[in-house]
This record gives structure tokens, sequence and C-alpha cells, in this order.
């Protein structure tokens, strides 16, 4: 098996339609996509637009060797209160995260959600947060 993964990347406000997209499909993949999910990608667009140039919110996108988009996720970074598992009290919450169906299996999430990690990691952030489908479960589970 080819792994199709060539590298995976920064989001950038110019990449906002990608973020929406993969989020658009993830909702469609767990049965959810009603006329309703237009507003929602609008204005999950000018929340992403908006957030990612100040750091509240950032974004990953895997490409394969051709540079095509084949999966992506988005982070909001946050402050919480600190806790004795969370001094900092900086946290990072995991959503919107899809890969293509044709390259499911072979790594990609879990190349995004460690890279997510890795990121959080290095902002000093002392929780990632995410909320599984059952689908998606034994991945983070996998992952701690």
């Amino acid at each position: 098996m080819t792994e199709p993964l060539a590298r995976i990347r920064q989001a950038g406000v110019a990449d906002v339609p990608i973020l929406v997209e993969a989020r658009r499909r993830m909702f469609a993949d767990m049965g959810d996509d009603c006329p309703a999910l237009d507003a929602v990608d609008a204005a999950s667009a000018a929340w992403l637009a908006e957030r990612i140039p100040t750091g509240a919110a950032s974004g990953l996108i895997a490409e394969d060797a051709e540079g095509r988009w084949i999966g992506a996720l988005s982070v909001r970074h946050e402050d919480t209160p600190p806790s004795a598992g969370n001094p900092a009290g900086r946290q990072s919450y995991i959503f919107g995260l899809w890969v293509r169906h044709e390259c499911r299996r072979r790594g990609v999430a879990r190349a995004l959600v460690t890279a997510a990690v890795e990121d959080a990691r290095a902002r000093g952030e002392g929780a990632v947060l995410l909320n599984a489908t059952d689908v998606g479960r034994p991945l983070y589970e996998s992952l701690g």
C-alpha cells in the first residue's frame, strides 16, 4: 500500500475554504448534510478568517504528492481556568477533522492529529480536546 500523505502544513487564511469544506464533509459523513449547513459554512469561514491571523484558531492540511488536499482539521486555541492537569490554563480544541475516503486507513488522520498535538505543546497548551465519533474513537484512544 502506498502512503498518499506527502506533508502536513499549517493553514493560512487563504485555506479557510478547505477547512470549511472538510468540516462540511465531516458533517455529511455523519448524516447531517442539511440546508442549514450553508449558513454554518459561511459563519465558520468568517470565524476562521478572523481568528487564524490572531492565533486564536489554526488549521492543518494534509496534502498528497501532487499537492492536492486529502485531509484537514481546524483547532480553536483558548484560555481555560488553570487546573492541576493544565496549570498553564491554555487548551486546544480540535474540530472539523476529515480525510478523503480513498485516503483513509493510511495514517492521514493520525498525522493530522499528531501534528495538532505537537503544535499545542509548542504553544504551551496543557490540554487538547475533541469530540469523537464512534468511527474516530479508536484512533483518538490509540493517541492517548
